[in-house]
């Protein structure tokens, strides 16, 4: 259920909205949207759709199936309104992020017109809009609200691909109960990852309440791992992985855009992820099978004693109907090594080129990337885009809200979603190198080292260099 005292905050979080004077709503008043209604006539004319013109129409909109699994009341909650404002029909299309790109690209590449719509990942909008696939969405007369980075990165030479739904960025979970009963402080979370690991084997908990390198230790019964990692061969790894990357002093790509990731700090990031399955035993045996479901299931089941990832996961862990460790889980900043870094990422609404109702798709997009269901989507537990959500949401819960922040000011963008068309087959090339240096088939420099060849010759297919990064320069 969303929750309802940000009501009382209305007023700060307009003024933030517009520059313009506040004025009463349009047209019925009351529209159930109370940030939106207190704003100015011109952003009310932006997020509000025209009734009358879409009476009976439908969408098709392809949606990242975790999004409706976790926290669905924001996708509903705008879906059930605009079809009430509208008469028209919107219908979700759920797939699991490892397929959504491929199925989106099948259909695309024949024109099928099966899809008006897809909220994509950070990389989606320029990929989708870089090959030529997406209508050129029209700027707010707010775009001063939403965080620039937000909007930068679903843009390019000045055309905006994706209105922003929402943002992203890893925090780091751990368990007070478990830190107590080990003898640490739950007010000092480790500092580095090389703490980190130190601080996961003391909490690694076999059957018989023996720790990894104590004699007897049991490494095919345990009760509870000190951290666990996505390693499915998908995104999930991935984006999980460039946390490390970047602590450890790497990069996907230098300043002139070639290729760094068999730099020896890559590979010494991988290595630690590796090490953490095969030698120490603080991740699960099966880590290689774990996406988000089997991830956040572990931790809410009270099988993981610390964890980095998404927000979402958070709200999931306090809520007693489905979590073991209510009241038992602290956040806040990731680990340094090298530095402190991580990534920044985020969804947005896209809207296709091949849809036989773009107006009605611009028109849906545009609701959704609104004050109101903004501000649902960050009571759901995700990042704010806005910066007057932000500011509701900080003052609500400074805890969860005081962690993102903490992240988000250490966060960088990942440098292949810059490569439009290129940039679902690199990810893909990634997650099965980090495959197999988890399962042993390679050892983490070989794994990417070969990784990079590979990417090489995808951006070199592509033409990346010669069609791309021209587009890429530009916008700068």
């Amino acid at each position: 259920m969303l929750q309802k005292k940000w009501l009382s905050l209305i007023l700060v979080a307009a003024m933030a909205l517009s520059a313009v004077p506040l004025v009463g709503a349009q047209g019925d008043g009351d529209l159930g949207l109370p940030l939106l209604e207190a704003t100015s006539p011109e952003v009310q004319a932006y997020y509000l759709p025209d009734g009358e013109q879409f009476q009976g129409q439908s969408l098709n909109v392809v949606i990242n199936s975790t999004f409706l699994e976790v926290n669905p009341e924001p996708l509903e909650m705008g879906k059930a309104k605009f079809e009430e404002l509208t008469g028209a029909t919107i219908n979700y299309i759920p797939l699991p992020e490892n397929q959504l790109y491929d199925q989106v690209r099948l259909e695309l590449a024949v024109e099928s017109g099966a899809y008006d719509m897809v909220h994509t990942g950070a990389g989606g909008a320029m990929d989708f809009g870089l090959a030529g696939f997406l209508v050129p969405l029209p700027e707010p007369p707010d775009v001063d609200d939403f965080f620039a980075a937000d909007v930068d990165q679903y843009s390019a030479g000045g055309t905006i691909y994706g209105l922003p739904m929402v943002a992203d960025t890893n925090i780091l979970y751990w368990r007070t109960d478990l830190f107590e009963a080990a003898g640490l402080d739950p007010a000092a979370p480790p500092q580095t990852y090389d703490e980190l690991r130190e601080y996961a084997l003391k909490l690694t908990t076999d059957v018989n309440g023996k720790h990894p390198g104590e004699d007897g230790f049991d490494a095919d019964n345990i009760e509870v791992y000190g951290l666990a990692f996505k390693g499915v061969a998908g995104l999930a790894s991935t984006w999980e992985w460039y946390n490390y990357l970047f602590a450890f002093g790497g990069d996907v790509f230098d300043a002139d855009y070639n290729v760094t990731i068999d730099s020896p700090e890559a590979i010494a990031s991988l290595q630690w992820v590796v090490d953490n399955m095969r030698e120490y035993h603080i991740y699960p045996a099966d880590t290689a099978t774990y996406d988000y479901t089997e991830f956040h299931t572990l931790f809410i089941q009270g099988r993981v004693a610390m964890a980095i990832n998404w927000p979402y996961m958070y709200n999931m862990a306090q809520d007693p109907a489905q979590s073991e460790v209510v009241d038992k889980v602290a956040i806040g900043r990731k680990p340094a090594q090298v530095t402190h870094g991580g990534e920044i990422g985020g969804w947005s609404w896209n809207v296709f080129k091949m849809s036989q109702n773009q107006d009605l798709a611009i028109a849906f997009a545009k609701f959704m990337s609104g004050p109101d269901i903004s501000l649902a989507f960050a009571e759901g537990g995700n990042v704010p885009v806005r910066q007057s959500v932000a500011a509701i949401m900080t003052e609500q819960d400074p805890v969860l809200y005081g962690a993102i922040a903490a992240n988000q000011a250490d966060g960088k963008s990942i440098g292949f979603i810059e490569t439009g068309p290129s940039w679902t087959p690199i990810e893909q090339e990634l997650s099965q190198a980090i495959q197999e240096a988890l399962i042993g088939e390679k050892d983490p420099e070989t794994a990417l080292k070969d990784a990079k060849a590979d990417i090489e010759e995808i951006l070199a297919d592509d033409n990346f260099y010669e069609d791309i990064l021209p587009q890429l320069v530009t916008a700068e």
